[in-house]
Parts: structure tokens; C-alpha cells; sequence
């Protein structure tokens, strides 16, 4: 059912662009209508970087973009799981770490990465068996596998990161390794932090959050993304 929507969302993009509505939608200052717009981009991380937009909830974008003023780009970016995100922040941020397991998808990525050079792109694909036995993934057809090397990559980086994204494989593990590595004043983005299977480690993680939860570009449905950081109490 997935690949029929998407395969028909991408049919109609391609009439809605032969008819001359996708340029009038990609201009509007309407969001709804850009929403409109960005339904069209199902899985499709270049279209989306064209969009120049996140994969986010709209709310959770206009956090990070008033955040990201607020520091004049001066911003230590490192991300669990490459796409589109990747480019919008490389855009407004001082460094951009991200980190992929697919390496099919960087490939389709990688020449779009190439034009920002403070993108650091880096390939952790599973391996199988798990050395460390504790980053799995819950996803169809890695459930066998070990995400250790894509968990642990944040390790061969010193210092600590104003912005830690977790928005790929493993990502209850990748947040037991992130909430470690930020800045005082840092915080995390968690996408699609409704889900059932993140709830218990973000409950306990002992990070604050905020729940950003709404209209979320590409998707026909509401969408929720957490901002986590440091107790302030």
C-alpha cells in the first residue's frame, strides 16, 4: 500500500510540474499550500532538499531555525541518519557530521552533499553479528543486525555538539551515546518520537522534552518530532 502512494505521489508531481502548479506551490508563503507542495516529495530526500526542508514537524523546523538565528550558524551539528535534513542544516550551520548505514542511499546523496563542504558524510553499514549486542534495529529486514559501528561513531569525534539528530537505525542506542556528548546549552532533535518503541528511553533518558507534534512535510498524517536537552533544574 506504501509503495502504491508513493509511486502515485510521485506521478502526480511529475503532472502537477508539466502544468506549471509545482513552481506556483514551491513559491507560495503559504504553508499549507508548501505542505501541499512537500506531500508530492514522499521519500524523496533530493526533492526534499530542493523543498529546502527537513523531515520534521513544521513546529520542530521553526525551533530549530529560530535556535540556529539565535547563534548565527554557530552551531556543531552531528546526525544520526542522512537525507535532506543534512543539506537544510548544512545551509545555517557552522558542521554538519552525519552518519548512514545505507550505502545505496548515499550514493543517490553524495552528489548533493559534495557542494556543501562543511558536510562530513560517514558510512556505518549493520554488520552481522553484533559485537557489542545492544544496537539492533526493530526495521524490516535489519532485525538480525548490529548497528554498533553507526551507534559508536560519535566516539571518534572530540568535544562536545550544539545539535545531536536522531532520525535513523538504532535510535533508543544512538540517544544513550548522544545525550553524553552535548554542549551545556545543546539539544537533541528525536523524529518520530511517538513511537512506542522510543517512549521508555526518551521517559528515562533524564533529558527534558518538548514535544513538537503537527503538520510534518511529505507526510499526509500529523507528525511528531521531541527537542531533548539538559534538565535545567
Amino acid at each position: 500500500m506504501r509503495q502504491i502512494y508513493v509511486s502515485t505521489a510521485h506521478r502526480v508531481r511529475g503532472f502537477a510540474k508539466g502544468i506549471g502548479l509545482l513552481d506556483v506551490a514551491e513559491r507560495s508563503k503559504n504553508r499549507k499550500v508548501f505542505w501541499l507542495r512537500s506531500l508530492l516529495s514522499i521519500y524523496d530526500s533530493a526533492d526534499m532538499a530542493k523543498l529546502d526542508v527537513p523531515w520534521w514537524a513544521f513546529s520542530a523546523i521553526d525551533f530549530v531555525e529560530a535556535r540556529i538565528k539565535e547563534r548565527k550558524g554557530r552551531l556543531r551539528v552531528f546526525e544520526y541518519g542522512s537525507g535532506a535534513s543534512t543539506i537544510w542544516l548544512a545551509r545555517r550551520c557552522t558542521e554538519v557530521i552525519t552518519v548512514e548505514h545505507d550505502i545505496g542511499f548515499t550514493e543517490v546523496m553524495r552528489p548533493l552533499f559534495s557542494k556543501y563542504p562543511n558536510i562530513r558524510l560517514e558510512i556505518h553499514p549493520p554488520e552481522v553479528p553484533t559485537r557489542l549486542k545492544f544496537s539492533g534495529s526493530r526495521r524490516k529486514g535489519y532485525t538480525n543486525y548490529s548497528f554498533d559501528r553507526y551507534v559508536e561513531s560519535i566516539d571518534a569525534h572530540s568535544g562536545n555538539f550544539d545539535m545531536i539528530i536522531i532520525d535513523g537505525r538504532s535510535r533508543i542506542h544512538c540517544l544513550e551515546k548522544a545525550k553524553d556528548r552535548l554542549d551545556e546549552n545543546g539539544f537533541i532533535i528525536f523524529d518520530n518520537s511517538d513511537r512506542i518503541e522510543y517512549r521508555e528511553a526518551i521517559n528515562t533518558s533524564h533529558l527534558d522534552e518538548h514535544i513538537m507534534r503537527g503538520l510534518t512535510p511529505a507526510l499526509p498524517f500529523p507528525g511528531q518530532t521531541s527537542i531533548l536537552y539538559k534538565s535545567k533544574k
